[in-house]
């Protein structure tokens, strides 16, 4: 097999891996977004996105976890470089993805009557799924990179 075809076979895997993962993570991220809108439902959309920043959070756990021990098991160095980027990958995440939710729930919840719990999860569906590929990308080429460009830099 030429290299070429096995870096795309390697890719291709890994983002598999990291698409099980991300699966895990929305998991985690729409049921504890759910959690709280079942415990404490409300229409206050900053407290909304509250409730979205800590599910994000404990999503974003869950993922270091999962995409250091598997996805990236191979490239994770568990060193300071890794975890700093992985941390600024995590704020560019909860940014991204609460920024969007915000952007999509505020009008909604303002300007209608839709159920809380259905524009939740609209906003966090979409919200969640644009957010993850830019993380893929940013773990790949950033935090678990073979390339080593901010080696010794942090």
């Amino acid at each position: 097999m030429s290299e070429a075809k096995a870096r795309l076979k390697s890719g291709g895997k890994r983002f598999s891996k990291f698409s099980i993962v991300g699966f895990s993570n929305a998991a985690v991220d729409i049921g504890v977004l759910n959690l709280f809108l079942w415990l404490d439902p409300t229409r206050d959309v900053h407290l909304l996105v509250i409730y979205n920043g800590v599910a994000l959070v404990l999503a974003n756990l869950n993922s270091y976890v999962w995409n250091t021990l598997w996805t990236f098991r191979g490239r994770a160095e568990h060193d300071l470089r890794q975890i700093v980027l992985f941390a600024l990958q995590v704020l560019v995440n909860i940014g991204v993805s609460n920024g969007l939710f915000w952007a999509l729930i505020h009008p909604v919840i303002v300007y209608t009557e839709v159920p809380t719990y259905l524009a939740g999860n609209v906003a966090k569906i979409l919200s969640v799924t644009v957010a993850s590929v830019l993380s893929f990308f940013i773990m790949r080429y950033v935090v678990f990179s073979r390339r080593r460009w901010l080696k010794g830099r942090l």
